[in-house]
């Protein structure tokens, strides 16, 4: 009886354990055997994805679609659907294998609305899974997919829908013509195919992407050049993904793969037809959008022929160098940009005279008009097109390696962008005559880097706010005695008043021949110099690459220098001589803001009552930008380093150069190009590139913060390593504590009312949502008046992109990061 009780027991625990590990394969497998009902979730191993039948829309709950969705925060995103084209319709749906070893999905009666369309198998044992990369595939009942040799029979990954997913795979077929691509949805509550799609195209022999409706082209990626696309160089630059495009026989395809396993990619086609690519942050477990396209200079050949196009300036569209707007006498556009022509100021002879001009920082032409040579070097690349009376244009093909192969461009050049980094170089056919006799040989690059800026505001429009809040000289008799003992002239404006130009011997007399450095950025070099009458300036010498006319500049001088307020920089005048185009400021001796408030003995000499004012110069010198000047002023990079503080330590708001000028009307706009500086961006801005006045009060917050804690805004807190001022200012807040955040280097008895009530007014400046941020009339009233009644603050918006090292934490209060797209170091000036 023992035995025979034990060898039932043994056959009980051998059926039960069989039964558990056939309910464990099922949970991510169906075979033969099993199916999927409406109702039942099919998850992947990992649970970061999940199958089942589901409704798209309030307008659309009695249609049922299979679909692939993201666990990955609440919004399930649906990244696949099977039956995009054939719902079901108050029906009940299921998925199983038939005899023949498809894989269906089936109505209550039987129908089939989607099938894999396989081959039929004899004895139909297959099976499906969903994989944790989003991936549901069919395979040979009893292949395991993780061994070598395994073969897929089919892959939801072969039949994208509007969503691209880490190692899923857009291809092209050069021989066959096939295509896998994206293509949207009709809208957001109907997944058949929309009118857009975005696809990798071979022109030539080189690929890029491709976003068309219907057969019309609205936007590319520029061609693969080996190493990234020519008009999206920031692509890869970033701490998420690595982009590939590689080719293996007739067959050419795209992909991204994640760095790391913190972080998780998608990119999706939308409707409207937007590009949005969207990465997830294990860390805060929220989506964040990382750039949308096309943004308005990414649209097609929005410029038209010989056009490029930079959305930093008054006016985006431009000419290339040596072009003109064809029927414009003064070469001027008009507000339709895009119905412009631009036309060669001076006719080629094709022959000797011309050469070719090296451009930069501009997104190669496409390819319409271009041929392909793989086997050519660069330099025979040149004699070809020199050889070719029609060549516009030539470039490399592939960069790697020192570059080869050779593109040579006939006709029109079109559809050309501003880029800010990571650009490749093409050579532009010009007469001799507009090089300023410097030649365009690839092989004399140290000669001169002509950038090929994209407008003829795109650089020193921007270059030239860095003299922004600087007001006009008055042309009193004082001012004028004094530039005349300069050898200075006088520039008329259009109201009757006279601005400074002064001659390059002045210059460089007061400069010690441009000796005496101070500062250094992206838009030039800063020089400390001393006038003739003894009086100190700063002396911006503008970057000589770019390419903004002499007309051009000092109308834009002029305009500039017509603002004028006490908390902004003072422009004395400019020089122009040649190429060289430099401003001049008035020179502040105690230099920037942050010198102060973030040096341990320095601070000290900065009282409540001075920090107070400081903080109330800055925002009345925001509120004039914003409100009172005649040109409505995002400035787009406020932080304590651009701002001065005069003898008197009122402070001056300067460094205008990613300043933005907005419409009368125009409250936001949206850039690819995202600038600033790590620590002082609002979300909205950093993340999705929204700039408007918003943006402003997001720094502003910032820096009251700052002011009144002497903390940096990027630096760790040292007693608290997990907090940063954002998040110490809002823990204490809610704890009732706020004032524990004031400096303790000043006492604040006489002051804890107004310091408390500014501490409220900087949360409330830096809340997560522009809308809930005040304007900055209204910062102004909430700081002026201690009657009126504040609102409460909202949570902040944090942006956290890492935990910090230990040696950062160390050296958080002496550092600061610029940006565009990714964080790269900037200079602090000492002075100016």
């Amino acid at each position: 009886m023992v035995k025979f009780g034990s060898c039932s027991l043994l056959r009980y625990c051998f059926f039960y354990c069989t039964i558990l590990s056939h309910s464990s394969n099922a949970a991510d497998t169906i075979n033969s055997t099993t199916s999927l009902r409406d109702g039942d979730i099919f998850p992947s191993a990992g649970g970061s994805f999940e199958l089942g039948f589901f409704g798209l829309g309030d307008s659309f709950t009695n249609r049922k679609y299979l679909c692939i969705r993201s666990t990955r925060g609440q919004e399930r995103h649906v990244v696949w659907v099977a039956n995009r084209r054939r719902p079901l319709s108050y029906s009940t749906g299921i998925l199983k294998f038939q005899p023949d070893g498809n894989l269906v999905v089936l109505n209550g009666t039987g129908d089939v609305f989607w099938s894999t369309l396989l081959p039929p198998n004899a004895n139909g044992d297959r099976s499906a899974q969903l994989l944790d990369t989003g991936n549901l595939v069919v395979r040979e009942a009893g292949d395991d997919i993780n061994l070598p040799g395994s073969t897929l029979l089919w892959q939801s990954f072969d039949e994208p829908g509007d969503t691209l997913l880490p190692t899923m795979k857009l291809l092209a077929n050069s021989r066959t013509g096939a295509s896998r691509h994206l293509t949207s949805w009709k809208s957001d509550n109907d997944p058949s195919p929309g009118s857009y799609s975005y696809k990798l195209e071979i022109y030539n022999t080189l690929p890029r992407l491709v976003l068309r409706d219907g057969s019309t082209i609205k936007f590319t990626t520029g061609l693969w050049n080996g190493i990234r696309f020519t008009g999206f160089p920031s692509m890869n630059a970033n701490d998420f993904f690595n982009s590939t495009v590689a080719s293996s026989g007739d067959e050419t395809y795209y992909t991204d793969s994640m760095i790391g396993n913190s972080s998780f990619l998608r990119v999706r086609l939308d409707p409207s037809g937007e590009v949005q690519r969207s990465v997830w942050s294990e860390e805060t477990r929220t989506w964040s959008i990382l750039w949308t396209a096309p943004a308005y200079c990414e649209q097609y050949a929005i410029c038209g022929p010989f056009g490029t196009c930079a959305t930093d300036t008054f006016r985006a569209c431009d000419c290339l160098r040596g072009f003109r707007y064809s029927w414009f006498p003064n070469g001027e556009p008009t507000i339709a940009q895009g119905a412009n022509r631009c036309v060669r100021e001076t006719t080629l002879s094709c022959g000797s005279g011309e050469t070719f001009l090296r451009m930069l920082q501009v997104k190669l032409p496409e390819m319409d008009n271009a041929t392909v040579d793989m086997d050519m070097s660069l330099q025979g690349c040149r004699e070809k097109c020199a050889r070719d009376c029609s060549c516009a244009a030539f470039a490399s093909a592939d960069v790697r390696e020192g570059g080869r192969g050779c593109i040579t461009w006939s006709g029109a050049l079109m559809d050309m962008r501003n880029i800010s980094a990571n650009s490749q170089e093409f050579y532009l056919r010009v007469p001799a005559s507009d090089t300023d006799s410097v030649a365009g040989d690839p092989g004399k690059r140290k000669q001169l880097a002509i950038v090929a800026s994209i407008s003829v505001t795109s650089g020193v429009f921007f270059l030239v706010l860095c003299g922004f809040c600087m007001r006009k000289l008055i042309g009193n008799s004082k001012a004028g005695g004094t530039w005349k003992n300069d050898k200075s002239k006088l520039v008329d404006g259009e109201d009757g008043t006279e601005l400074p130009l002064f001659d390059i011997e002045t210059i460089t007399s007061a400069t010690q021949n441009f000796n005496d450095k101070i500062g250094e950025g992206g838009f030039g070099v800063v020089y400390k110099g001393v006038l003739e009458s003894g009086k100190q300036i700063a002396v911006k010498r503008l970057s000589s690459t770019s390419l903004q006319g002499i007309h051009e500049f000092m109308n834009e001088v002029k305009l500039i220098a017509k603002l004028q307020h006490k908390n902004l920089v003072r422009l004395l005048g400019c020089c122009t001589h040649g190429n060289e185009k430099i401003l001049i400021f008035d020179y502040m001796q105690k230099k920037s803001l942050d010198l102060f408030i973030f040096d341990e003995t320095r601070r000290a000499q900065l009282s409540w009552r001075m920090r107070l004012d400081i903080i109330l110069g800055i925002a009345r010198g925001l509120l004039y930008l914003h409100h009172d000047s005649r040109l409505k002023i995002i400035h787009r990079d406020l932080k304590t380093s651009n701002v001065l503080l005069d003898e008197a330590w009122n402070p001056k708001i300067s460094d205008f150069g990613t300043a933005r000028i907005f419409g009368t009307n125009q409250h936001t706009d949206n850039t690819k190009r995202v600038i600033g500086t790590y620590g002082y961006m609002s979300p909205e801005y950093a993340i999705n590139g929204i700039i408007s006045i918003k943006s402003d009060v997001f720094s502003f917050g910032i820096i009251t913060l700052e002011v009144l804690s002497g903390i940096r805004s990027r630096g760790i807190y040292e007693t608290e390593p997990h907090l940063n001022l954002l998040s110490l200012a809002w823990k204490l807040w809610q704890e009732g504590n706020c004032l524990e955040l004031l400096d303790h280097m000043v006492a604040s008895a006489s002051y804890e009312s107004e310091l408390s009530r500014c501490i409220q007014v900087g949360l409330l400046c830096i809340q997560e949502h522009a809308r809930d941020r005040p304007t900055m009339c209204e910062v102004v009233t909430m700081l002026c008046s201690e009657s009126s009644s504040l609102p409460c603050p909202k949570k902040p918006g944090f942006l956290v992109f890492r935990s910090p090292t230990s040696t950062e934490i160390s050296s958080s209060r002496n550092q600061e990061s610029f940006t565009t797209n990714e964080l790269t170091n900037t200079s602090i000036l000492e002075g100016r």
